[in-house]
Parts: structure tokens; C-alpha cells; sequence
């Protein structure tokens, strides 16, 4: 497989329309990010690509053809839900057993995936003495058995510690290269922002940005924040010239920091006066909008445009 897309789905539970027209697609080598607020249809579009809810309208297509969600699809698709839950007497090494024979997956898998996740002296464990993010990577051992083409994600990153995250990364890294298709959802924006290709945004069942993290920024147009550090012997000058060109955008920081919200174009001139004014500036920084400010802007403008 070289894509799948689900196309214009619309699916209704009652009176609730939970998707509508919805439109996503993912590539080989490819991660895309879901994101949208609680019941923006998130879970049901992944539920739809299981099989697990047959939408009212759209069909999935597979490299450009119409292809039902059947049984030979499925054994192409690895799944981590949300809330991992396991036998709490079974060892990790006897749940990837289970599910090694289930997906028809060699028992050599077992050990491999096993230090791929970190759990490998953890595997003759009950899993009732793994912490949540032990579990969590638990979870990701079985996803990773049987080498699927196409990965699903449900909020990878949750009870994660820093060692479970970093093997996240390295596990993402690895699809990508092996040309896996990836679809996940989370909430943690910040932290996958430079671990996914696209990110589609999703709000109140309708797909409001599909684009790249970098094309989301600029769809939002947010500005910069510039932190000047001033000197205490010669920066009142320019703290003056800052304020009175720049006025509501400019903000005390801590000590002599001075911070100036600007857009993406006047950085340049912005800039430039560390240079005309060199006993004034002891250091400067710039940054950029966190993706979860664009985020919000991008939810608040499409909730406007409704």
C-alpha cells in the first residue's frame, strides 16, 4: 500500500452528526497528527478506518481505489487504543505472546520488540506491577508485532516518561523510514509537533486545516515574541525607542528583559537594532508561537467563519 484515504465520511449517531464530509488522507512515510477539542469526531474517524463504525456516507480508498474495510484490509492495520488495558496476572511477555499468535506473528518477534520498547527485563513481570507508562509501552510492543503497513494511534504519548517518549520518537522514525503509513491522535501538540508531517484539525465533526505544522503557523498568523536583554548601564535609550515604536506590543520581562510581539515580516528591522545598538542589547532571543496558541487561533477562527 501507497495511501489510504478515508473520503467525505459522514457518519450520525441519533441526532448527533459526528462527521461530516470528512476527508483525510495519509501517505507512505508518512505520520499525521489529529487534533481537535473533545468530540470533534477524532475518535470516530478512527473507528471508521477499523471497521469498527460504518459511516452513513464515504468509502475508504486504497492507492486511489475504493476498497471496503474487510478482513484482508485489517491485517494490513496495527491499532493502539487510548486506554491499553492487559490481563493484570500475565507477564509482558505472555501478552505479546497472545497477540503474536492472534496476528499469526513469529515468536521471534517477541524478544525484538520487547527491546525495542525497554521492557525486556520487565518481560517474566505480572503486568499488575507496571506503571502506567510501562503498560503504555506495553501497548506499543503489541502495535509493533506484526510490522503493519499502516499504523493508528490513539494518544500515544499518555502516562509516557521521558525514557517511554524518547522510544515513541525512535519507534515513529523507524515507520517512517520503513515507509509505514501513521495516524494518531493526541492532545500533546507541543511535543509532536516536530515528530509528524501534517496535522489535520478537526472541530465539531468537519476537517477546519489539513496542512503541514509550518503551514499551519503561517494559515494563523501569530506573532513572534523577541526578548531583548538590556544592559543596566545603556539600555534605557532603547527601551524608550522600543516603546514608543512598538507600544502595546512591548512588555516588561524579569531583571531588564524586554519582550516585543511581532509579526513574522517587521522581524527583520526588529533585529537589526541589536546592530545599531550594540551597548545596549547584552543578548536577544526569538520565538516562535507554540503550536497549541496556533491551535486555538485556528479553532477560534474557524468557530467565527461557522
Amino acid at each position: 500500500m501507497n495511501s489510504i484515504e478515508l473520503r467525505q465520511i459522514g457518519v450520525r449517531f441519533g441526532g448527533v452528526q459526528a462527521l461530516d464530509d470528512v476527508t483525510v488522507a495519509v501517505e507512505k512515510a508518512e505520520v499525521v497528527l489529529l487534533a481537535g477539542p473533545n468530540g470533534a469526531g477524532k475518535s470516530t474517524l478512527i473507528h471508521t478506518l477499523l471497521g469498527l463504525v460504518r459511516p452513513q456516507k464515504g468509502e475508504l480508498f486504497v492507492d486511489g481505489q475504493p476498497h471496503p474495510v474487510n478482513n484482508s484490509f485489517k491485517d494490513q492495520v496495527a491499532y493502539l487504543p487510548e486506554a491499553v488495558a492487559f490481563a493484570p496476572s500475565l507477564t509482558g511477555r505472555q501478552v505479546l505472546r497472545f497477540f503474536a499468535r492472534a496476528r499469526g506473528v513469529s515468536s521471534r518477534r517477541i524478544e525484538e520488540v520487547l527491546e525495542q520498547v525497554g521492557l525486556r527485563n520487565a518481560g517474566d513481570r505480572a503486568v499488575r506491577g507496571y506503571s502506567r507508562g510501562m503498560r503504555q509501552r506495553l501497548g506499543l510492543a503489541v502495535t509493533l508485532l506484526p510490522e503493519a503497513s499502516v499504523v493508528v494511534l490513539d494518544e500515544p504519548t499518555g502516562g509516557l516518561d521521558q525514557e517511554g517518549l524518547q522510544v515513541l520518537w525512535e519507534v515513529l522514525e523507524k515507520w517512517r523510514d520503513q515507509g509505514r503509513m501513521v495516524l494518531m491522535s493526541s492532545h500533546d501538540l507541543t511535543l509532536l509537533e516536530r515528530r509528524v508531517d501534517r496535522i489535520c484539525l478537526l472541530c465539531e465533526g468537519r476537517v477546519m486545516a489539513d496542512d503541514s505544522p509550518a503551514g499551519l503557523r503561517t494559515r494563523a498568523n501569530l506573532p513572534a515574541r523577541v526578548t531583548f536583554g538590556l544592559s543596566e548601564t545603556n539600555g534605557a535609550s532603547l527601551r524608550e525607542l522600543l516603546k514608543e515604536h512598538y507600544g502595546d506590543d512591548v512588555y516588561e520581562g524579569e531583571g531588564s528583559k524586554l519582550h516585543v510581539d511581532i509579526a513574522v515580516d517587521g522581524l527583520l528591522e526588529l533585529l537589526d537594532l541589536r546592530g545599531r545598538h550594540p551597548e545596549s542589547v547584552e543578548s536577544i532571543r526569538v520565538e516562535e508561537p507554540g503550536l497549541d496558541l496556533i491551535y486555538e487561533r485556528l479553532l477560534e477562527t474557524a468557530k467565527e467563519a461557522s
